[in-house]
């Protein structure tokens, strides 16, 4: 039955329970759907997310579902993807199943519903299916558990697993579960994977829920005794885990895609770039799309999309950025995000060369909100306008971060960049030779092979800026690169101070400032020390402390220099990266944005007069010979635990230079076409941006 399923198929296989003929809505209308026959799409712009985790102590499951209604609410959203669900984390399936368990309080096939009604006004909609958090299935198979080293089984957020019914239960709290492909968990999965693949037309699949590390599971601890794996070493445990996971997930594929040749594939898992075993194993090639979960709201504020963009789309990936219509956080039934909010988020998304996705939760009864999708509407309406000038862009500019996959480090260094309006793009060997520019975060990431091809980057003209430890060995005892200073070793103290030359000093006050955290130790070789380290008179400890704080600095600056120059490479002595990203002084973005003027004299894109709350995305869209510089403005508002976007006062006075190569034939504004007038000479092309609220894209259309 190695098949594609077709219209005739899905009429024949009668999905239903007891009550309604064929697949048909909740009123009985018989439906039938029609088959996606294209090939695997670029992602929609306009996607909802739809979660449906209901419990089996609710009754009426879907009755309230209308065909009509449901096609509205997506007409009134300007939705063209909708991922809809086939099981949830209460372990329930929303159409009749032989292999899992429909929810006991559905009389009709609610799944094969909802791809009729999507698929009859051309929507796509990929199939949500749950992994990692299924509460009936871990309570009637606790041998499908995720296990510790103990034995116990593990769970996520405060979940009591000894509490009385009764008790109040935390928030986001469930048995965790072990997907790894030497487990029968993972069988059964690929069991009712399949059973859907025979009874529907598959757009894609969405797989949720893959954050464990490692398990000691009968069935893991049995396959890492095969492997051969050391249960003392954590870190081989945690890779042998990883790695039957994404056999699991290859296997999904394998089995899914004869059936369904263009079905997209997404699993939850891995497309957050930091430093873990999933995303260094790149369990993320498994997806046809990189998909970023956020709620900028609560998940990390909103300058967290363009690293991961960037990264994404320089590795070649379609991107989807996703939020939430929620006000916090998913499951919050009567939350809501702003219209405004929604719709600068959106903006943002279309800004960093994303598709854009809103989570939702539809309710129990099967009604869509049509307050929600109100609300999504107004921002995709604004949407349809940009989304042909933000996907199928590519992140342009000269100016390159070497992520080192520490979270302080790489988000403390973009955000200085995203404040002071410096676009960048994530560097690697691959594209250090398109970069003029390089800063290396502090946190030592180099090996030697890459340290060797930066090197060499540098003696063909390239510049340099190092942050604290970011060029120094993974044993921190030496330089990998040459920064013209010698690391001598560790401060002595718990923070120290900067005193700064004049050429490096503007905007910078000339009395020492304060580090929150103290510098290395370095003797100059080679290089010119543009600031110096002033120490303190000592640490604050109990038995010597001054004041309320930190001890006052000596009089005499130190010999260890704070910022060295060599020839064409900038060290600081200091992690201004982490220190920013902890404390949000201004004086060391003020430094940081010095140094890389010194260098960086020749910048891709130069705008002035956006106040540092706005931010600014240059894209290339070579197929369409195009640039667009997207400008955005809304200042994200701490208000109670959330960040709250509201305001958007107009912004005057933003001019904006480009170096491009190609002569570019006409500039206009986006969305509103305004044709602008502009120069260019010697390559840089000038232009004044029109007042604009929230946000616009300066288009530069140059000849082919």
């Amino acid at each position: 039955m190695n098949r594609r399923i077709n219209r005739r198929d899905f009429i024949k296989t009668g999905l239903v329970l007891s009550a309604v003929p064929m697949i048909g809505l909740a009123d009985g209308t018989p439906q039938t759907v029609e088959p996606r026959s294209s090939n695997r799409p670029v992602p929609r712009m306009r996607q909802v997310h739809l979660d449906f985790h209901t419990s089996e102590f609710i009754p009426g499951i879907g009755e309230e579902f209308n065909k009509q209604q449901w096609q509205g609410a997506l007409r009134a959203g300007h939705v063209n993807h909708i991922n809809i669900f086939a099981k949830c984390h209460h372990s329930w399936s929303y159409y009749p199943t032989k292999i899992g368990n429909t929810h006991p309080n559905l009389k009709f096939d609610l799944l094969g519903a909802e791809i009729a009604a999507c698929h009859e006004i051309g929507v796509f909609c990929p199939i949500y299916y749950t992994v990692g958090w299924s509460a009936h299935d871990a309570e009637t198979h606790p041998e499908w558990c995720v296990r510790d080293n103990k034995g116990e089984i593990v769970v996520s957020g405060d979940l009591n697993l000894h509490a009385k019914p009764t008790d109040a239960k935390p928030t986001f709290s469930w048995k965790r579960l072990c997907a790894a492909a030497s487990g029968p968990y993972h069988r059964n999965i690929l069991r009712q994977v399949e059973e859907i693949c025979h009874k529907y037309p598959v757009d894609g699949f969405w797989f949720d829920i893959y954050m464990d590390n490692e398990c000691h599971c009968e069935f893991c601890l049995a396959r890492m005794k095969q492997e051969g794996v050391n249960l003392e070493d954590k870190e081989a445990v945690t890779r042998s885990y990883v790695l039957s996971i994404r056999e699991h997930m290859r296997e999904l594929r394998e089995l899914i895609t004869p059936l369904h040749p263009d079905a997209t594939f997404f699993f939850n898992s891995a497309t957050h770039v930091g430093d873990t075993v999933r995303f260094k194993e790149r369990l993320f090639d498994l997806n046809t799309q990189q998909e970023l979960e956020d709620l900028p709201t609560t998940w990390g504020g909103y300058d967290k999309l363009p690293i991961e963009a960037k990264y994404h789309l320089e590795e070649g990936s379609h991107v989807v950025a996703m939020s939430g219509k929620f006000h916090k956080s998913w499951g919050e039934f009567g939350g809501f995000k702003s219209a405004d909010a929604i719709k600068y988020e959106a903006a943002a998304m279309i800004s960093n060369g994303a598709a854009c996705n809103f989570g939702d939760q539809l309710h129990p009864s099967g009604r869509m909100d049509m307050s929600t999708y109100n609300n999504i509407g107004e921002a995709y309406a604004y949407v349809e306008k940009i989304e042909d000038y933000g996907p199928g862009g590519i992140p342009f500019s000269k100016l390159g971060v070497w992520l080192t996959l520490k979270d302080e480090a790489d988000r403390g260094t973009a955000n200085m960049l995203l404040e002071m309006h410096y676009d960048f793009v994530p560097a690697s060997e691959k594209n250090l030779d398109r970069l003029t520019t390089l800063i290396i975060p502090s946190q030592p990431c180099l090996s030697d092979t890459q340290a060797a091809a930066i090197s060499n980057w540098t003696k063909r003209g390239g510049k340099l800026l190092v942050l604290g430890q970011g060029a120094m060995n993974q044993e921190k005892t030496r330089f990998l690169l040459d920064v013209g200073t010698d690391y001598l070793g560790a401060s002595e103290y718990d923070c120290d101070y900067t005193v700064v030359k004049s050429s490096i000093g503007a905007n910078v006050v000339s009395s020492p400032f304060l580090n929150y955290s103290p510098g290395l130790r370095t003797k100059p070789t080679t290089g010119k020390p543009l600031a110096l380290i002033r120490e303190p008179y000592f640490s604050r400890t109990y038995g010597h402390y001054n004041g309320h704080a930190n001890t006052p600095y000596q009089l005499k600056d130190s010999a260890f220099p704070a910022v060295v120059w060599n020839v064409n490479t900038v060290f600081f002595a200091h992690p201004l990266d982490q220190l920013y990203y902890s404390n949000g002084v201004r004086l060391h973005r003020e430094l940081f944005k010095n140094a890389i003027d010194l260098l960086d004299t020749e910048p891709v894109l130069k705008v002035k007069g956006l106040p540092s709350s706005g931010r600014v995305s240059l894209l290339r869209q070579e197929t369409k010979h195009r640039y667009i510089a997207h400008l955005l403005y809304s200042p994200a508002l701490q208000r109670g635990d959330c960040k709250v976007i509201e305001d958007f006062p107009p912004i005057p006075g933003v001019t904006l230079e480009a170096r491009v190569s190609e002569r570019v034939a006409r500039v206009r504004t986006i969305p509103s076409d305004e044709r602008l007038t502009f120069t260019q000479e010697s390559g840089v092309l000038k232009v004044a941006v029109p007042t604009f609220a929230m946000h616009t894209g300066v288009v530069l259309d140059y000849e082919a």
